[in-house]
C-alpha cells in the first residue's frame, strides 16, 4: 500500500470555484474602479493562495511511525505503543494531529472511530512542529480479551498557519496485536493413547521402554537373560536385572465445535470463550510433557477466513502456533462439526488421540462419537455448558476451577 495525501478545503467559498468567482468580482470592481472593494479582495486572494501553497507544502517530509513494545500478550497484560512523528523539512508546522484506529476496548479515553468499524475508536494527539524536529507520544493499551486485533491505518492532519486547506496523509502502516487466550493449570489429566511406546512417561506400568533404565532389581525366573545388569550382578554377588521406565508416544489433536456454541438463536460467549481457554490449557499440558498436540477448530480465522487446522507436533513453536490460531478464532462456523471432524479425522496418522470440545452437540455429532469410540479410536470429550451433560460420557466444565481440578476424563 502506499501513502494517500488529500487535501479539503475549510468550505465552499475557499474552493477552486468559490475563488474564481472571488476573482471574477475582483475584476468587476477594478473596471468599475472600487479601491476598496479591489484591496479587500486582492487580499484575500493573496491569503487563500499562500494558504494553499503552505498547505501543499505542509505535509511534504513529513513522516509518522507506530511502535509497538510487544505484539503477542496473555490477557491481563498491557502493551505500550509510540507515535513518532518527524517533520523533515525547513517549512514549520503550525498544528499537526495524529489518528491512529485502535481497539476501543484498548485506551478508556479514545473517540468514536469515523466510519463504520465497530468497536474501534480513534487515538488523537496534537502538537506544533518546527522545523527538522520530532515528538512522541506514548498511550498504554490494556489487552483484556483475547483475539486478533488489527491497528491502523494512520492518519495524520496538518496545513496552513490559517486552517483554510487542512490536509490528509494516511500511512499504509498496519499493525496486529494477538492476544492470546487464558491458559489455566490443569491438575491431572490421562489422555489415552494407541502407541505403546515412546518418549511420555506412562501413568500405568504396561509397556516398558528398553531404552530408558531408571535402576536394577533382583532376578527372577520371569526375567529375560538379555536384561541382567553384569555390573551390579558383580558388585551384589547375585543376579540382578534392569528396571525400564513406563512410556508411552502421545500424539493427540483438540477439536473445538464452533457451532455448538450458537444456539436458541445467539453465541453463548461465555462458554465459547471458555471452550477456547480449555483446549489452550489442555495443549499447554500435553507440550509441557513433550508429546505432540495439534488443532483443528471449524471457524473462520479472523486474518484469512479458512478453519484452524494445525496437524500434531510437539515443542514450544508448536504450543505458540496453536496458541496464535486460537486468538485467532471467531464464531462464525465453517461448516457443520461432524462433517468437518469426518474429514480431518481421515487426514490424521493411526493412533492419534481425539480431543472433543463442544458445548450442545447435534445429534449427528453424537452418533459420530459413538461410531468413533467403536471403532477403536481413543476419544477425550469435554462438554463446556452450564447445561446438563449428554450421554456422551465426556468431562463437563462449567468454569475454570473445573479445569485445575480436571482428572482422568476418559471416554
Amino acid at each position: 500500500m502506499e501513502e494517500r495525501v488529500s487535501s479539503q478545503p475549510a468550505g465552499y467559498l475557499l474552493s477552486r470555484w468559490g475563488l474564481l468567482v472571488l476573482l471574477a468580482f475582483l475584476l468587476l470592481a477594478a473596471w468599475y474602479q472600487q479601491l476598496v472593494i479591489v484591496i479587500l479582495l486582492g487580499l484575500v486572494l493573496s491569503a487563500a493562495g499562500l494558504a494553499e501553497l503552505w498547505s501543499r507544502l505542509s505535509l511534504v517530509g513529513v513522516h509518522c511511525e507506530r511502535v509497538l513494545s510487544e505484539r503477542r500478550v496473555f490477557p491481563g497484560e498491557h502493551i505500550e505503543l509510540t507515535l513518532k512523528l518527524v517533520n523533515r523539512k525547513l517549512l514549520p508546522l503550525p498544528w499537526v494531529q495524529v489518528d491512529d484506529e485502535i481497539p476501543a476496548e484498548f485506551a478508556p479515553d479514545v473517540a468514536p472511530a469515523p466510519g463504520n468499524r465497530p468497536g474501534y475508536g480513534s487515538l488523537s494527539k496534537g502538537a506544533s512542529l518546527l522545523w527538522y524536529s520530532q515528538v512522541r507520544w506514548r498511550q498504554q493499551l490494556y489487552c483484556n480479551k483475547r483475539g486478533y486485533y488489527p491497528l491502523g491505518p494512520l492518519t495524520v492532519t496538518s496545513g496552513d498557519i490559517f486552517g483554510f486547506y487542512p490536509r490528509f496523509l494516511t500511512e499504509p502502516q498496519v499493525d496486529h496485536i494477538i492476544v492470546y487466550p487464558r491458559i489455566f493449570p490443569v491438575a491431572q489429566l490421562e489422555v489415552p493413547s494407541q502407541y505403546t511406546l515412546g518418549d511420555t512417561r506412562a501413568e500405568r506400568c504396561i509397556f516398558q521402554d528398553p531404552t530408558r533404565v531408571i535402576g536394577v532389581r533382583d532376578y527372577t525366573h520371569h526375567d529375560s537373560l538379555r536384561h541382567i545388569n553384569w555390573k551390579a550382578t558383580a558388585r551384589h554377588q547375585e543376579l540382578q536385572v534392569k528396571v525400564f521406565e513406563p512410556t508411552t508416544t502421545l500424539k493427540a489433536a483438540l477439536f473445538v465445535a464452533v457451532d455448538s456454541f450458537n444456539y436458541d438463536g445467539s453465541l453463548h460467549e461465555a462458554d465459547f470463550e471458555l471452550a477456547i481457554s480449555t483446549a489452550a490449557s489442555i495443549a499447554n499440558y500435553i507440550t509441557e510433557r513433550s508429546s505432540s498436540a495439534g488443532l483443528f477448530v471449524n471457524t473462520r480465522l479472523a486474518d484469512t477466513g479458512q478453519p484452524a487446522a494445525i496437524q500434531p507436533g510437539s515443542g514450544t513453536s508448536q504450543l505458540i502456533s496453536i496458541l496464535e490460531a486460537l486468538a485467532k478464532v471467531t464464531a462464525t462456523a465453517s461448516g457443520p462439526f461432524d462433517d468437518f471432524l469426518s474429514a480431518q479425522q481421515r487426514t490424521l496418522s493411526w493412533g492419534t488421540t481425539l480431543i472433543v470440545i463442544y458445548s450442545r452437540p447435534s445429534a449427528s455429532l453424537s452418533r459420530l462419537l459413538a461410531n468413533l469410540r467403536d471403532n477403536g479410536n481413543k476419544l477425550l470429550v469435554f462438554q463446556v455448558s452450564n447445561f446438563e451433560s449428554d450421554n456422551t460420557g465426556g468431562q463437563q466444565v462449567t468454569s475454570p476451577e473445573d479445569l485445575k481440578a480436571l482428572s482422568k476424563a476418559m471416554v
